[in-house]
């Protein structure tokens, strides 16, 4: 399966665990909300993460925050790229700092992909 395939079903599969299989009208509002707000909030939760690369404490809590959020969405890459430079941030060093700037901005971007692609699908519904 490619790999926006598999974000994309996680996602799906992410969102079909909080509903019921036929959603109520207020069950698909809120997913709805849910999935806008990932789509919203991502792209300056990802800058503010990445300004702050040089400061461990910062950077730390940024990427548990980002991390739960990827979590609660199903975009599971995004959670264990911000994982990976959480831990590294706990213990004070960042192994290398462009290529986990690059990772987190790459998940990022495919996990908003397959979060806008899901909408669009349940709004057609």
């Amino acid at each position: 399966m490619p790999e926006d395939e598999k974000r994309l079903a996680g996602v799906r599969a992410r969102i079909e665990s909080i509903i019921d299989p036929v959603p109520t009208p207020a069950q698909s509002a809120l997913v709805m909300r849910l999935l806008r707000s990932f789509a919203t909030n991502t792209p300056a939760a990802v800058d503010a993460l990445l300004d702050s690369l040089d400061d461990p404490g910062e950077l730390r809590e940024r990427a548990h925050s980002l991390r739960g959020s990827a979590d609660n969405i199903g975009a599971g890459e995004l959670a264990a790229a911000c994982a990976a430079l959480e831990e590294q941030a706990r213990a004070g060093t960042i192994a290398d700092p462009a290529g986990s700037a690059g990772r987190i901005r790459a998940e990022a971007d495919e996990a908003l992909r397959a979060v806008l692609a899901l909408a669009d699908e349940l709004a057609r519904r």
